[in-house]
């Protein structure tokens, strides 16, 4: 099975993400490639799966995200399985503190995104990833990676049963 995931990173974070999802695709013996979504949108031919992530930034996500979830409607490859994840950053720790920033964080891009894959009738794994970034252009959160692997274990085990 191959997959292509599709990131937009400011800092390099939503790349090392995206990146440590690719490795463990490959370490499950499948094959991955990533791509920056600014780059010209890449030929289908042979792509099974496709993820997506975008940074969350002021509460939302970037058009182009936004886009490639679009395009892949346009195309017909409504039938190949769609993930999304993103970057944020460190959520609030009390529900108090998350009522009060809440319009930054809800729904975010990972939830954009996810809404638009809907919309656009794709076939959407229903697990989304959130990896926190400590301050503002980071590093990733410690637990970050180990949930980039665990999502992408997931996510391959949704792809082959499609």
């Amino acid at each position: 099975m191959k997959t292509l995931i599709l990131y937009r990173s400011y800092y390099g974070n939503t790349k090392q993400v995206a990146e440590a999802i690719a490795q463990q695709i490959n370490t499950l013996g499948h094959q991955s490639s990533i791509q920056d979504i600014r780059l010209r949108f890449p030929d289908l031919q042979g792509v099974d799966a496709i993820i997506v992530g975008a940074p969350t930034r002021m509460g939302r996500v970037t058009r182009k995200a936004k886009s490639v979830l679009r395009h892949l409607k346009r195309k017909g490859h409504t039938d190949k399985p769609v993930a999304v994840f993103d970057t944020i950053a460190i959520l609030p720790s009390t529900p108090e503190e998350m009522e009060k920033v809440k319009k930054w964080f809800s729904p975010g891009a990972v939830g954009i995104m996810q809404n638009v894959a809907r919309d656009q009738g794709l076939n959407l794994f229903s697990e989304t990833l959130r990896c926190e970034v400590t301050g503002m252009k980071g590093p990733l959160a410690e637990n970050a990676i180990g949930k980039a692997i665990a999502f992408a274990t997931a996510f391959i085990s949704f792809a082959q049963r499609r």
